[in-house]
């Protein structure tokens, strides 16, 4: 048995395939394949000594924004460079830390809504007025400002709010009584003599109280029913708590759901200043920049050729689960000194474009074939999968369905933020989309080349909606169940033909799977040698000068005499 605290040298070239992880992004929803991770790691420890890692046995690690949080504590390396964390470290790590990250302790106030709005305004809507530009300047610097505001605004909102929401039964009922319900009845059967109304809004005061009353007659329901009027509170303090809340405001309108400052805490702590080419095994991780309109891949290849592509895994990290709406986008600079050269980011989540980054991973193997670069293996060319060895593992798919017509009473806020049914209609389909999209590919392509077997995709297709927010922390005992589960059932593929997930015959279960897949990341590495640990690259801020210690000099003679007198 070898021993797997020593890194593979790659002394056999010949033959053999390259072995590829995939993570999906998903927010709280990575506890699923941190579950599937944790199965295969133990399978991988039984089969080839308990000091197994699956930075081990894996070329490549590639993560898309939660999927990039679990790359990284996987491959990035700690005292002894050895993998930092375990799949079932990164498991521990969601349970205790998920609240912290996924929390804002800043209650937003009226006062501050109304501020933050006032500064984006001007700041983003008419930037080029030199008045309202010093006058954002101002109140940017006026927060002492809020607590002057705050009891204006209250009085104003809130308390004249709630208060006209709920009195009576709320405004329906208000309005069914501003007119006589059946004048002919109030007036002893006799019609009274009706001045036309001098205008439209006149007729419908006067009419919407017989109108709405007509409308309940016909449902069946009485504005005077005890059930109808607390379906109306119920519906008036609904509509209160949502609209009338500063901090959906807040959020709907103005700022990310969350500050940030747990998640970077959390990293920061874990990663420390680790940078990109210290990773024990090669990682890849997809980012998003929104001032260049274009993708950013990080890799540890590049970051070995370029100084400027190789930052600190926090800040990578950091920026890969900048999910817009959730998480503020996440800006760093770059310096290198041979060449000079300054590069500076402004990233977000590659959920936009990759949720599912296989075809990242791909691509980036394809680049290196390309350049010429050095790979684990000989003779595969660029498009031959036959030579490639990929797990994906999704984070659950929610199959929210629309229909048009109801899609066709949508704004900007309702395709944001679904409020009935407590969605994100338009992020959930960019990620749907993206990840089945780059599912149908892979497959199709590993199918015409004969090697369906190298690709092994596990995914939850139809994973309950109660479980489907990527922030609710209140689930992730169940998003835990959710892998369990998943390891028993069969493997699915996506069929070529309909695009339907479906299982495949003959292939067994999904642990299974893993289990035969571990036994072929074993081989593989026994295949290439483990006979020497990997060479150590030092960046240009982690070589030191080592200074020894001066030795002390003997005092004098002369000294000592004087001394013992």
């Amino acid at each position: 048995m070898s021993d797997p605290t020593m890194a593979p040298a790659v002394t056999n070239k010949q033959g053999g395939e390259l072995r590829i992880l995939c993570i999906d992004g998903g927010g709280i929803r990575g506890l699923i394949p941190a579950k599937i991770l944790d199965y295969l790691e133990s399978e991988l420890q039984r089969i080839d000594g308990s000091s197994a890692r699956l930075a081990d046995y894996f070329d490549y690690i590639v993560g898309t924004s939660t999927g990039a949080l679990v790359t990284t504590m996987l491959a990035a390396p700690n005292k002894d460079n050895r993998p930092l964390c375990t799949a079932k470290e990164i498991i521990d790590l969601y349970l205790q830390e998920g609240a912290g990250i996924f929390r804002n302790d800043h209650k937003a106030t009226w006062a501050q809504v109304v501020l933050e709005a006032v500064l984006l305004y001007i700041k983003y809507y008419d930037g080029n007025n030199e008045t309202l530009l010093s006058l954002h300047d101002m109140l940017a610097l006026g927060s002492a400002l809020e607590p002057l505001l705050r009891p204006i605004l209250d009085a104003l909102i809130i308390a004249k709010g709630p208060a006209a929401a709920t009195a009576n039964g709320a405004g329906l009922q208000q309005l069914a009584s501003v007119a006589p319900h059946d004048p002919a009845v109030n007036n002893g059967g006799v019609e009274p003599e009706e001045a036309p109304p001098t205008t439209t809004e006149d007729y419908i005061h006067e009419h919407a109280g017989a109108i709405l009353q007509a409308l309940c007659h016909a449902q069946g329901l009485a504005l005077d029913s005890p059930p109808f009027q607390e379906g109306i509170k119920e519906f008036a303090e609904g509509l209160r708590r949502t609209l009338l809340n500063p901090n959906f405001v807040r959020h709907a309108l103005l700022r990310p759901k969350y500050g940030g400052e747990g998640l970077r805490k959390v990293v920061r702590g874990k990663l420390g200043n680790r940078r990109l080419q210290e990773t024990v095994t090669n990682v890849v991780v997809p980012t998003f920049d929104i001032k260049r309109n274009q993708p950013v891949v990080f890799s540890t290849s590049k970051a070995r050729q370029e100084q400027v592509m190789d930052p600190c895994l926090s800040d990578i990290c950091i920026a890969a689960t900048a999910a817009p709406t959730f998480f503020p986008a996440h800006k760093f600079n770059a310096l290198s000194f041979s060449p000079l050269k300054f590069e500076e980011f402004n990233l977000i989540d590659a959920g936009v474009f990759a949720n599912n980054p296989t075809t990242v991973a791909m691509n980036e193997v394809w680049r290196m074939i390309d350049r010429g670069e050095e790979l684990p293996v000989e003779e595969i060319s660029p498009m031959d999968c036959r030579k490639l060895r990929i797990l994906s593992i999704g984070t659950g798919v929610v199959n929210h369905s629309y229909t048009a017509d109801e899609c066709n009473w949508w704004g900007l806020l309702p395709w944001v933020y679904n409020v009935r049914n407590k969605t994100q209609p338009l992020i959930d389909t960019l990620m749907y989309s993206t990840g089945s999209l780059v599912d149908y590919n892979v497959t199709l392509l590993f199918k015409s080349q004969r090697c369906e077997d190298n690709y092994l995709r596990i995914q939850e297709d139809h994973l309950d909606p109660a479980l489907g927010a990527m922030d609710d922390t209140s689930s992730m005992d169940k998003l835990v169940e959710i892998g369990e589960k998943l390891l028993e059932r069969p493997v699915y593929r996506t069929d070529s033909e309909t695009r339907e997930y479906q299982p495949v015959k003959g292939a067994g279960t999904n642990k299974e799977a893993l289990t035969k897949l571990a036994h072929q990341l074993v081989a593989e590495r026994r295949r290439r040698g483990a006979a020497a640990p990997p060479p150590i690259l030092l960046s240009v801020t982690d070589i030191t000068t080592v200074v020894e210690p001066r030795p002390k000099r003997l005092k004098s003679q002369a000294y000592l005499r004087r001394a013992v007198s």
